[in-house]
Formats: structure tokens, C-alpha cells, sequence
């Protein structure tokens, strides 16, 4: 579970060991996303549930444009899984960057999951 601080800071806890920290002195670093504009991926906006191994084969792809980086890393962490909120828009663009991923890749056991992964986050998107 990750959440910003209104001081900047990010505090994060994991729900399955209980660790927890915060992280500070981000801003500005290649991570930072804060001056990111995801607002040309536009649609109505959903709410979607993923399984975490699902979400971490998605954090994995390594190209990916700002809506869909935004999609990414503003997850929230939960018990029953991993929400993703963004635009139609936004999701329809991460299934385009996971499928090229998987096309490209090398190890058949990586691309059968990234295949399956464009497979649930179709499933998820013709749902909502």
C-alpha cells in the first residue's frame, strides 16, 4: 500500500509482512511523475481490479506512454488485488504497449503471461 503525504513524503507498508517505511527527497528524481499530463488520453474513466501478479507483469513493461505510466503508478494496492483508474483511453493504450511487449519477447513462458495479461485487462475493459 503506497499514499502521498500532504507534506510530499510517500508512505508505503506492505499488507502481507507488515513492513512500512516513507520515502522522501523523490521530487525531481527519474521517478517523479508529478509534472507527467496523462489528460490526452481521454474517455470515460474506469475502475478496474487486477490480480497482483497480473499488476506487476504490467509495472515490468518497459515502454509505455504517460497515460499509461499514470495508470501504472498511481495503483492502489488492496486486499482483494490491484485497482487501476484511468481513461478507456488510457487502458486501450496499455493493452497496445503489453501486447508489443509480448510480441517481442524473447522468453515464451514471459510472453504467454504478458499474453494473458492483454487477455484480462481486455476481459476487464469490455466489462466496465
Amino acid at each position: 500500500m503506497v499514499s502521498r503525504r500532504t507534506t510530499g513524503e510517500i508512505a508505503w507498508s506492505c499488507d502481507t509482512c507488515g513492513d512500512e517505511g516513507v520515502i522522501t527527497g523523490w521530487e525531481g528524481s527519474p521517478t517523479d511523475l508529478s509534472g507527467v499530463d496523462g489528460s490526452y488520453a481521454n474517455g470515460d474513466e474506469l475502475v478496474v481490479l487486477v490480480a497482483r501478479e497480473l499488476y506487476e507483469l504490467i509495472h515490468e513493461v518497459l515502454l509505455l506512454d504517460d497515460a499509461c505510466e499514470l495508470l501504472v503508478a498511481r495503483a492502489e494496492g488492496t486486499a482483494a488485488g490491484v485497482v487501476l483508474t484511468g481513461s478507456t483511453t488510457a487502458f486501450e493504450e496499455l493493452i497496445e504497449y503489453v501486447a508489443s511487449e509480448a510480441n517481442a519477447e524473447t522468453n515464451r513462458r514471459r510472453m504467454r503471461s504478458l499474453d494473458a495479461a492483454c487477455t484480462a485487462l481486455e476481459a476487464a475493459l469490455v466489462a466496465e
